[in-house]
């Protein structure tokens, strides 16, 4: 049976700014056909709202396809950082250099991968807009699986190299992912969907560390279950077929439980197209030119998103380099002296806090805030913890472990209260600063130019997130570093130039999120 509903449903609360973005959209898609597995209760709980002051029911988001995304999204994460337990001992291994020159080269391994994303993202969003969302994430699937693998069997450093940087062009789906999320959920059930989904990247940087330092020279530690010759010649390959499987098992669960969702291939109940139930104005919508590049860099808010997407990527992921390498300084030399033992308590907290700001905090805010407006002020926020740093190295100075204020932490050191208690801030405000991330999809949904561009426009926004986690890593360390280990810098108390730099680098990040307000809504364009 085809059903023909309207999806035009307003958002309570503060978004309802946004509302005549929203609409626009809505028009676009009111005749849009149900996802498969709709039934009439979900049809009931789409149609106009008779009381406009009520609050709209909740549109019921197919659970079983966000659990299948998130099954997918969390491949990603695990074949990116399932070899940071071993990577360093492999190019040992392998004699690729000194031992003092290990952890250069380890470094261009690791960024290799986030390189290669830069490349592919955008046209892999192009290409799930021309032939639908599920052939380009079961490409992307199986390609990491075989990438994976031939990183195990790799005896050499361009073969490292190589396996490394095609598996990251064909992890370049993200923005295909990000946009079935949007087309699966509504205004009505972000506020929960959007908190579990992203949860995938953060749970999958656990698994695959775990699996690549458990797995790795596995025929020397389990030598009952990997006796086999293969295992011998190829010690790191274990770790790489059991993260390759998770791809194969992300694409078996996908394949079965993930629906197309493009709006010019979705399926009614009776199995036919989205096109034979849609109306004249929207088929002629979707089969229009696709906006070029600088077509959705026109349009305001796309173009401060596709800005700020790169500030914010490359904020946080400096922040995680920049803090490990601050903690671990010497106190002299600009950082806080801690012991590694000291440094994972601190992360060990950061992920705790990291996962109850998404399940706890996230619904509310994304119920109750306007989604740009929150955007901005989260952006505002790295300023503040950058800044924060320079300041904790001060306190480190006038409370030394050995001063009566201090409390061991660690069976190995011990921290100022003080000190400790500037971390936890730092590291919790750095947890609020990401909340953009999860922010930024819904945002690309409700300014895309139309539904059919919207791969489009989720690979540029991701296309600048990987060009800013590609290189940001690389400038704080070299700033920091270079900074702090200068005899005259350091004679003169300027350590702290470092920071200044992130801190504007930040405030102009977070100076751009203005635009996102004058973007249009989905459907209108320009």
């Amino acid at each position: 049976m085809a059903h023909s509903t309207s999806h035009s449903i307003r958002k309570a609360g503060p978004n309802n700014t946004n509302n005549q973005n929203h609409n626009d959209f809505d028009e676009a898609n009111e005749s849009t056909c149900l996802l498969p597995g709709d039934d009439e209760e979900a049809v009931a709980s789409r149609a106009p709202n008779p009381n406009p002051n009520s609050k709209p029911a909740p549109t019921p988001f197919p659970k079983t396809q966000l659990g299948a995304l998130i099954a997918v999204r969390i491949v990603d994460p695990i074949a990116y950082q399932q070899i940071f337990p071993y990577i360093n001992q492999l190019l040992a291994d392998l004699r690729i250099a000194e031992p003092e020159q290990v952890g250069f080269y380890s470094g261009l391994v690791e960024s290799t991968y986030s390189l290669a994303q830069v490349f592919s993202v955008y046209q892999w969003g192009r290409i799930s807009d021309v032939v639908g969302r599920r052939p380009v994430v079961f490409a992307g699937l199986i390609g990491i699986a075989a990438m994976t693998v031939a990183f195990g069997l790799s005896n050499s450093f361009a073969g490292i190299i190589a396996s490394r940087f095609f598996g990251g062009l064909v992890a370049g789906n993200v923005a295909v992912l990000h946009s079935i999320l949007a087309e699966i959920t509504d205004d009505t059930n972000q506020d929960l969907a959007v908190p579990i989904y992203s949860l995938a990247w953060p749970v999958g940087t656990v698994i695959g560390p775990l699996i690549g330092g458990t797995l790795a020279n596995a025929a020397t530690r389990y030598p009952q279950y990997f006796s086999w010759p293969i295992f011998w010649e190829h010690p790191y390959l274990p770790p790489c077929i059991v993260s390759a499987a998770c791809a194969l098992v992300g694409t078996g669960l996908g394949y079965t439980l993930i629906e197309e969702t493009h709006p010019r291939e979705r399926k009614d109940a009776n199995g036919s197209t989205c096109a034979s139930s849609t109306s004249a104005s929207h088929t002629d919508a979707d089969s229009t030119e696709p906006p070029s590049v600088m077509a959705l860099l026109w349009i305001p808010a796309i173009r401060a998103l596709t800005i700020s997407g790169f500030a914010l990527s490359f904020l946080s992921l400096a922040f995680d380099v920049i803090f490990t390498l601050f903690c671990y300084t010497p106190v002299d030399a600009g950082g806080l002296g801690l012991e590694p033992s000291t440094i994972g308590n601190a992360f060990a907290l950061s992920g705790t806090l990291a996962v109850l700001l998404r399940f706890f905090a996230m619904p509310y805010i994304l119920r109750r805030f306007d989604y740009a407006k929150t955007y901005t002020v989260c952006m505002y926020i790295w300023p503040f913890t950058f800044g924060l740093l320079p300041l904790l190295n001060g306190l480190a100075c006038a409370y030394p472990p050995s001063s009566p204020s201090s409390v061991s932490i660690s069976t190995s050191g011990s921290v100022s209260i003080l000190v400790w208690t500037g971390l936890l801030i730092t590291l919790a405000l750095s947890k609020i600063g990401a909340i953009p991330h999860s922010l930024s999809m819904l945002l690309i949904k409700r300014h895309a130019p139309s539904p059919g561009a919207l791969g489009r426009s989720n690979g540029l926004v991701q296309f600048a997130m990987c060009v800013g986690r590609a290189v940001g890593p690389v400038v704080v360390s070299t700033l920091f570093t270079g900074l702090n280990g200068n005899v005259w810098v350091r004679r003169r108390g300027l350590g702290w130039v470092w920071a200044v730099g992130m801190v504007g680098v930040a405030v102009g990040g977070a100076r751009v999120t203005r635009g996102i307000g004058s973007g249009t809504g989905v459907g209108q364009g320009r």
